[in-house]
């Protein structure tokens, strides 16, 4: 039986009074987190510590990665003695403290092997009694200073070597095992002590052969050859091509007439340069296809790409500019020169036209006649998708397959959804629109029709929701999403197994994610009734299912490509494609979605506006999309230049599920409790993102309005237009109707639905007519409305001063009257024959 520390227990219940020590705001919104200190992380029992008070050791290499007999599963061991391999475990000691350390010595220790594949994990969290199995200790240094480091390597055989008495690691059948290294020293001043330790797992398929005695030319005893082997583990790979939001929404033309890409950080530019992230997947999985057991590898992947990052890059390699806005002002990625929209339009940089270009064009070749399916674009919560109630945020999130179709010109799967946190509230599939599909979630999101956490496989959902569950491993995805520079503990995995995975190295998680792959296979070789079915998790095989945005270089996601690959050659795996697990015979019938799939505080779920005066994240996600949508109804499709009125508008749509994201909603902290950091940088850009989107509708809203000449019109008649000018800031022709209020004395005629030109203003003379007498003042108001019926600024009141037209009339009788009376005096006068003075010398 599996031997656990005393601090597993505390740890669970420590956290929550060490809450109070560690936060120093309230739990909603963004609060700052302190580091965790040594004290702290001692009185929680945190195992491993994130917080070590004098040294951390690392683990930066494990040799060999797989231990197969007495080969190395496809990397040979550093060396053996006597034929029997030697396992080794190097890394670097640090002096994390402010004393000097003496005497640092380190040595290999080994726990007992994982029962099962769905308990390879369980280790990582012991403490390091339960590594009974142990080396000698091995001076690493005599002295090392505080802020030094000193490299270690610590080697030990797989299994006892006849005539040798040294220690072993007894690897006498396969398993995966867990392996420690534990570093001794002795503070300056003070006494010997542990300082820390670090874990990771190695995974024996065979155990290798007992060593021949001295006198003995045999190796061992050879297996009978009429032994049938186990059957080959099932084996499908979802291969994720999926990026952090980073883009942003921006006021349309506010970076200029022309649409623009706009990004918050240049994360993206970076993952797809040459050495970048995104690249690096697509060129692993290139050269896996062309390795060992290629073939059935491509045939067994199928590759999960983000729509919304194929749009934006796709728009970068047609051309359209490229800017940064980290909310003060957009600048060109380049050289960082500040982008003056009245000035002009951004300019298009070719370096990054050639390497969104490039990385689509290897991705075309990748996709060739393979498996596509579409997640959900950027890693949108389908949970608040679903509680919004959005048409357009729900085709924003989900149906995006014809733009991947036209893009990487291979139609996805249909009818699968692919939630990022792996799991899918009961009712959300059929408020999407979803019912009937196939979920593809970790086997905790579903239950039996018990109440029970069904094994692997292909969930019937029972109920309104109807459709399938197509489930995978926990063990296997906390495994992968725990590996790159920003691991997490998705929200599906085991509340007891969850831990600071920042104190582990990259190299050290990547190990432990290569253990749980293999697993099931080990599974097989201990019990061969598994692989016929008989054993849940071996029989339904391995379901591979990485974090949507994985954060991994080109070397890790190819080791373990390469691990899979190797399996497939020599038979122990088979490729199962997507589509035929998708169409498989459902394994648990009536079974359903689970609400909470461990029942622990989730940190991923915080609604940094849970109580906002403004309202939740669903109001202000409603509120955002409706004036989004009254954008759109501005449109004026009729005008020709409106072509790019959809260009500057979609990234609002964008903008909402972006804020929506669930990458990074479990990194950092313990994984279990707010207060530790879990979650708070994701839940920051969240609540960020979510708030500027407000601004920017708004903003972008108040760029359409209206203008009155002044303040104060006089009629000069009853029949005097009023004068008014609409203005439309926008980059593309707009569609407004205007409305008025008079008094009962004023009739002024309707204006109703308009045209303003792109950047354009319209002045309008609106018809009025007067009944009033008397030099009165009335108050007429004009507002303006989209075609949906939403206000779109202030009203302005224009204050008309009538009445005063009579006067006017009786000056202009009495000049006419006068005129007749002089005119007539003339003619007179010159019938008679009187001279005028002013005709004198023009006689007739």
């Amino acid at each position: 039986m599996n031997r656990r520390p005393g601090g597993r227990l505390l740890r669970a219940v420590v956290p929550v009074s060490l809450c109070a020590a560690l936060a120093s705001a309230p739990l909603w919104g963004v609060p700052p987190v302190r580091a965790v200190t040594p004290e702290q992380a001692i009185d929680a029992g945190y195992v491993p510590n994130p917080a070590p008070a004098l040294a951390r050791i690392t683990i930066d290499d494990v040799t060999p990665r797989v231990l197969d007999g007495a080969g190395a599963g496809g990397q040979l061991a550093v060396g053996t003695v006597a034929g029997v391999p030697t396992v080794t475990v190097s890394g670097t000691i640090i002096n994390v403290g402010d004393v000097p350390l003496e005497s640092v010595d380190v040595r290999l220790q080994r726990g007992p092997r994982a029962p099962d594949a769905e308990s390879v994990r369980e280790p990582l969290v012991w403490s390091e009694p339960s590594f009974p199995v142990q080396g000698e200790f091995l001076r690493a240094a005599v002295t090392l200073a505080p802020g030094e480091s000193v490299p270690y390597r610590v080697s030990l055989p797989a299994r006892e070597i006849p005539g040798d008495p040294g220690p072993d690691l007894q690897l006498t059948e396969p398993g995966v095992y867990p392996l420690l290294v534990n570093v001794n020293g002795t503070p300056e001043g003070g006494s010997p002590a542990r300082l820390d330790d670090a874990r990771t797992l190695l995974p024996v398929l065979e155990a290798p052969p007992p060593a021949p005695l001295p006198d003995d030319d045999e190796v061992g005893a050879a297996a009978p050859a009429d032994v049938p082997g186990p059957a080959p583990v099932p084996l499908t790979v979802l291969w994720p091509l999926a990026a952090s939001p980073s883009r942003i929404a921006l006021v349309p033309g506010e970076a200029g007439p022309e649409p623009v890409v706009a990004l918050t950080d240049g994360s993206l530019l970076r993952d797809l340069s040459e050495d970048g992230r995104l690249s690096g997947l697509v060129r692993a999985a290139s050269a896996a296809f062309d390795g060992p057991g290629g073939g059935d590898l491509r045939r067994a992947t199928c590759l999960a790409v983000d729509p919304d990052l194929l749009g934006t890059v796709t728009e970068i390699a047609e051309g359209r500019p490229v800017v940064i806005d980290e909310g003060n002002g957009s600048r060109d990625p380049g050289g960082g020169e500040p982008v003056d929209g009245e000035a002009g339009s951004a300019t298009v940089d070719e370096a990054v036209v050639g390497d969104a270009s490039r990385w689509l064009d290897e991705l075309r070749a990748l996709a060739e006649g393979g498996c596509v399916v579409t997640l959900p674009a950027a890693q949108a919560d389908l949970d608040v998708v679903s509680a919004v109630g959005s048409t357009s945020l729900t085709s924003a999130a989900l149906d995006r397959s014809a733009s991947v179709e036209r893009i990487l010109d291979v139609a996805p799967v249909p009818d699968v959804l692919i939630p990022a946190s792996g799991t899918l509230a009961p009712g959300t599939a059929q408020r999407l629109g979803a019912s009937g599909g196939t979920a593809i979630v970790a086997a905790p999101s579903t239950r039996t029709d018990t109440g029970l956490v069904p094994p692997t496989g292909v969930v019937g959902v029972a109920g309104p929701d109807g459709g399938r569950a197509l489930t995978y491993s926990a063990a296997v995805g906390a495994a992968l999403a725990a590996t790159g520079e920003r691991p997490e503990n998705p929200r599906y995995s085991d509340p007891v197994t969850r831990y600071w995975l920042a104190v582990d190295t990259p190299v050290a998680r990547l190990q432990d994610a290569r253990a749980a792959l293999l697993a099931p296979v080990i599974d097989a070789v201990t019990d061969p009734a598994a692989g016929d079915g008989a054993g849940a998790v071996a029989g339904q095989g391995v379901l591979a299912v990485p974090p949507q945005v994985w954060d991994v270089d080109e070397e890790s996601a190819g080791s373990l490509l390469e691990t899979l690959g190797d399996q497939l050659a020599t038979g122990r795996m088979r490729a199962v494609p997507l589509t035929e697990r998708l169409t498989g015979p459902i394994t648990i019938p009536e079974g359903s979605l689970a609400a909470d799939p461990t029942g622990a505080v989730d940190p991923g779920l915080a609604d940094p506006f849970a109580d906002d005066p403004g309202g939740d994240t669903v109001r202000r996600l409603a509120g955002a999309l409706s004036g989004t949508g009254t954008l759109r109804s501005l449109v004026d499709t009729s005008d020709p230049t409106s072509a790019d009125a959809a260009a500057h508008l979609d990234p609002l749509v964008g903008d909402a599920l972006r804020a929506i994201s669930e990458t990074g909603r479990r990194a950092g902290g313990d994984g279990l409790t707010f207060e530790t950091g879990t979650g708070v940088a994701a839940r920051d850009r969240g609540a960020t993102r979510l708030a500027r989107l407000g601004e920017t509708v708004t903003a972008s809203l108040a760029r359409v309005d209206l203008l009155t000449p002044g303040s104060v019109f006089t009629m000069a008649s009853p029949n005097s237009p009023l004068m008014l000018v609409t203005r439309n800031a926008l980059p593309f022709p707009v569609r407004v109707d205007v409305t008025v209020t008079a008094p009962e004395d004023i009739t002024v005629d309707p204006v109703g639905l308009i045209q303003i030109p792109a950047a354009g203003s319209r002045t309008l003379q609106v018809p009025t007519q007067s009944d009033s007498e008397g030099g009165v003042r009335h108050t007429v108001v004009f507002a303006l409305h989209g075609p949906d019926g939403t206000r779109l600024s202030d009203p302005v009141e224009l204050s008309v001063q009538s009445g005063g037209y009579p006067v006017a009339q009786g000056f202009a009788i009495a000049a006419a009257a006068l005129a007749l009376v002089l005119g007539g005096r003339r003619y007179l006068r010159y019938r008679r024959g009187i001279l005028d003075p002013a005709d004198e010398g023009h006689r007739p």
